[in-house]
């Protein structure tokens, strides 16, 4: 796996690495991967293609997919939920909100054969 010139690994490598691991703890010997779907929350500040480049090293042949999944807000005062580039509420005009989704960082899907 390739590192910083600092020798240090990139933040996408550790990322990688985390997400394969915690993977392989699940899937038992007799499954061989041929696909992951890792969702990625717009606010998640990783180089997507990097990642996918890290998690092709982790697991060679291995298709790779990213999703990015939007910021939606929940209005705190009337609980609608819309996208962050209608805050404030678009219902009430609140600007009272609590982050729904845009924070995910894992893997989603994967898909295996018997090996």
């Amino acid at each position: 796996m390739s590192e910083t010139h600092s020798g240090e690994q990139t933040p996408e490598q550790l990322v990688a690495q985390h997400l394969i691991e915690g993977l392989r703890s699940q899937i038992g010997g007799s499954v061989r991967l041929r696909g992951i779907e890792v969702e990625v929350g717009a606010t998640v500040e990783l180089d997507h293609a990097a990642l996918m480049a890290a998690l092709g090293v982790e697991l060679p042949g291995l298709e790779v997919r990213i999703r990015e999944v939007a910021v939606l807000f929940q209005c705190a005062d009337c609980g609608a939920e819309f996208p962050a580039d209608e805050h404030p509420c678009p219902v009430c005009g609140s600007a009272r909100v609590s982050l729904v989704h845009g924070e995910e960082l894992g893997i989603s899907r994967a898909w295996a054969e018997s090996a």
